[in-house]
């Protein structure tokens, strides 16, 4: 799968009107984008925010993503432009970008998807996402700009960062903003709640998706009540943890009863 077909395939997924299942990587491993994929995600997400993966990760990610027919989203540690750049020029279907806290940061940050005249994105034709150099850099897609609202400051401007030329889809940082918000992990307190609403309309006004990530399966339906357009199911590693803690809990609940 080209980058091109990838980029179509996010594009698809995040626009679906079914809300669209993926999940983040927070465990490094490109076998773990085969195992997403054989579990039914449409997309997967390379934290290299706050998970264990570095740089060194996104070749072989894209590589792994490719072979398993599912698009791949890398998650920079901070929005710089040079590493946007080389993050795309990896042939990743999207990135997205934390920590924004204004428009003025928003519009900056957009500016790195496109080459120039229109934004500041470096040239090169030998790179994954221009296959090699086996076509025009001019025909090589456009990734994914995928804007984290995780702070105040994103939120007071939502509406405005929604409508800027070049931003593809918002993403519900849950954490982030409830601390942000006084609330820590409280997502059914009422500041929350009317921060994801404005955030969810703020998306529908501007005609981009919206998602957002969950680690309980219990808010699944709060979030399709919001209208969340995709959705990460945690991560791996939670992933991990949890189906060993269970089938752990049954092994000691048998000694027990035994």
């Amino acid at each position: 799968m080209n980058n091109a077909r990838a980029v179509t395939l996010l594009r698809e997924a995040l626009g679906s009107p079914a809300m669209s299942p993926g999940t983040f990587l927070g465990l490094a491993s490109p076998t773990a984008i085969e195992v997403a994929a054989l579990a039914g995600c449409e997309w997967v997400l390379l934290d290299l925010e706050h998970g264990g993966g570095t740089l060194e990760q996104v070749g072989p990610s894209v590589q792994a993503a490719a072979a398993a027919g599912i698009p791949l989203v890398v998650r920079v540690q901070r929005p710089e432009r040079s590493v946007v750049g080389w993050v795309l020029d990896q042939g990743v279907a999207g990135v997205m970008l934390p920590r924004i806290e204004s428009v003025e940061d928003a519009k900056e940050y957009v500016s790195y998807f496109d080459y120039p005249p229109k934004g500041q994105r470096g040239v090169a034709s030998y790179t994954r996402s221009a296959g090699w150099g086996s076509h025009s850099v001019r025909d090589t897609a456009r990734g994914v700009c995928m804007i984290q609202i995780e702070t105040t400051g994103a939120l007071d401007a939502v509406s405005e960062i929604a409508q800027l030329d070049g931003v593809d889809s918002l993403f519900v940082g849950p954490l982030d903003l409830s601390f942000a918000l006084g609330v820590p992990e409280d997502f059914d307190a009422p500041v929350f709640r009317e921060a994801v609403t404005t955030v969810v309309a703020a998306a529908r006004a501007a005609q981009i998706p919206v998602g957002s990530l969950i680690s309980d399966p219990a808010r699944i339906s709060s979030m399709r009540d919001y209208g969340m357009d995709f959705l990460a199911l945690g991560s791996d590693a939670l992933a991990l943890r949890k189906g060993l803690a269970d089938q752990v809990n049954h092994v000691r609940q048998s000694d027990t009863s035994s």
